[in-house]
């Protein structure tokens, strides 16, 4: 039998897969490779037992207790090259944030754990902004509705906050409220997918109360920035007094937190729930910024209007040729971008998606079509390469 290394509480990346099997003391199967652990205290449990790999594996892989959110000492995300895809930082970003609103208390530094994941999210952002957006609504590989909607609200606020120009601490105070934001009511959200009866009295209270026990939540885990804070206990806010739960009003709500607030409005809006059909993006930004207006600060509604355009990136629409197609790329302006067209006019499908420039008249934009509407599986490897990968 080769000789075995054994496994401290630092080589477990919790909720990371595995880059090795996991054996016992004599050699025997634990873990498969690709398998991973989302419970600190699980991995205590198992590495107090004896957790094994091939002693050769330790030394072939120097750098494997190295998390993907590692950083170059300027700060800057690790290079494409060398750095995992777009997608498999979200996905691990999912299954982290997973375990860590489940279990904060067990975690011995949750700030450092959540902030952390924040690095996962800014580096898919850095490596592509257009899949980045994409996969709030193509992407659901992983996690709960409740987990990836924490995810899609920070992809989405942090773009936002970025393209207004906001300071790197501004971005990571907004983007790690987005994660945290619903931490008291994780497990009412995921319950509320599947339940068919009205809200019961104690329902209601839970969810209108949640931005206050969220950062009660949050202080007792150690967790006392104020920006952070604030920005969890004001998520529900409105400009015009009638959000919840304090009713703040015009003037009196800061703008990062409306940042917030807004980006997870549209996420919830563009997603499919058990119980209901996603909204288009196009009807989601005319119901937060037109129809509520009277909510929504007018100069946030034109940058995030700027960010996502009337066909975000992953957005199924009809083009004039009759071809249907998904957004890919976001264009100069709103009614030209890049698309790759899936299904023939004639309803048969591409063998290969096709790239379309809704510059061109024949392949303008129509109207976005519903994903359950488009009625074909997209390979997002096909269209966005290695930076797709899982």
């Amino acid at each position: 039998m080769n000789d075995l290394h054994k496994l401290n509480i630092d080589d477990i990346e919790i909720g990371e897969r595995l880059p090795w099997d996991v054996l016992d003391s004599f050699g025997r199967l634990l873990l498969s490779q690709g398998s991973y652990i989302d419970d600190l205290s699980h991995a205590k449990e198992m590495i107090e037992k004896g957790m094994y790999i091939e002693e050769t594996l330790y030394t072939k892989l120097p750098s494997f207790r190295k998390p993907v959110t590692a950083a170059k000492p300027d700060g800057d995300p690790l290079s494409n090259e060398d750095s995992p895809s777009v997608l498999y930082s979200i996905n691990l970003a999912v299954q982290r944030l997973n375990a860590l609103l489940k279990n904060i208390h067990k975690f011995p530094n949750a700030r450092k754990s959540t902030l952390e994941i924040v690095k996962l999210i800014n580096h898919a952002i850095h490596l592509n902004e257009d899949l980045a957006l994409a996969s709030m609504q193509l992407n659901h590989q992983s996690g709960t509705y409740a987990v990836r909607h924490c995810v899609d609200t920070a992809i989405l606020a942090s773009i936002v906050a970025k393209t207004m120009g906001k300071t790197q601490q501004e971005i990571q105070d907004i983007s790690a409220a987005a994660l945290t934001m619903n931490i008291s009511m994780i497990e009412l959200q995921e319950r509320l997918q599947i339940q068919k009866t009205p809200l019961s009295e104690a329902d209601n209270a839970s969810i209108h109360n949640h931005p206050i026990s969220s950062i009660d939540t949050l202080y007792e885990a150690g967790i006392e920035d104020a920006e952070w804070l604030m920005y969890v206990l004001l998520h529900h806010e409105h400009e015009d007094g009638s959000g919840y739960p304090v009713g703040t009003l015009k003037g009196e709500i800061p703008q990062n937190a409306k940042i917030l607030t807004l980006a997870d409005g549209f996420c919830a809006r563009i997603t499919s729930r058990g119980y209901r059909k996603s909204t288009l993006p196009s009807v989601a930004l005319r119901d937060i910024f037109i129809e509520n207006g009277a909510h929504v600060d007018a100069t946030l509604g034109a940058y995030f209007i700027k960010v996502l355009g009337l066909y975000p990136p992953g957005t199924f629409v009809t083009l004039k040729n009759k071809e249907i197609a998904i957004i890919s790329q976001r264009g100069a302006n709103h009614n030209i971008s890049t698309a790759h067209s899936l299904v023939k006019p004639n309803g048969e499908l591409f063998g290969a998606p096709m790239v379309r420039n809704t510059g061109i008249d024949a392949y303008k934009i129509v109207e976005a079509i519903h994903p359950i509407d488009a009625a074909v599986k997209v390979n997002l490897h096909q269209i966005w390469g290695p930076l797709a990968s899982f």
